[in-house]
């Protein structure tokens, strides 16, 4: 993918189906290691033990809680980043066909006259 100032951007269709690809196996590779991270946190039990005050024990399962949650939203995003993706490069590859369909049409409408 090359960009030019004041050209636009030129995209292929390898381009779109390469960062698709790329987009859903980074989300799944990240969603497997926040799957790993979960079972090693909650295979530790309880690391507090019975002398550390409940308060901060609390706001440790609570942090930890809310930032699995947040990072495995993250990979599902990828996931879904790199499947919107792919259906673009199957929509352009759809356009590409048409218009080479239409060019066709408009050579032989051209060739009749």
């Amino acid at each position: 993918m090359s960009e030019n100032l004041g050209e636009g951007m030129d995209i292929s269709r390898a381009d779109l189906r390469g960062t698709g690809a790329g987009l859903g196996e980074t989300g799944t590779t990240w969603l497997e290691a926040v799957g790993a991270l979960r079972a090693h946190l909650e295979g530790e039990g309880d690391p507090w033990g019975e002398d550390v005050e409940s308060m901060v024990k609390a706001g440790y399962l609570a942090v930890t809680r809310k930032a699995l949650e947040v990072f495995e939203a993250l990979g599902e995003r990828q996931v879904t980043s790199g499947d919107d993706v792919r259906v673009m490069e199957a929509n352009y590859r759809h356009a590409e066909q048409r218009s080479g369909e239409d060019a066709v049409r408009l050579r032989r409408a051209i060739e009749r006259l």
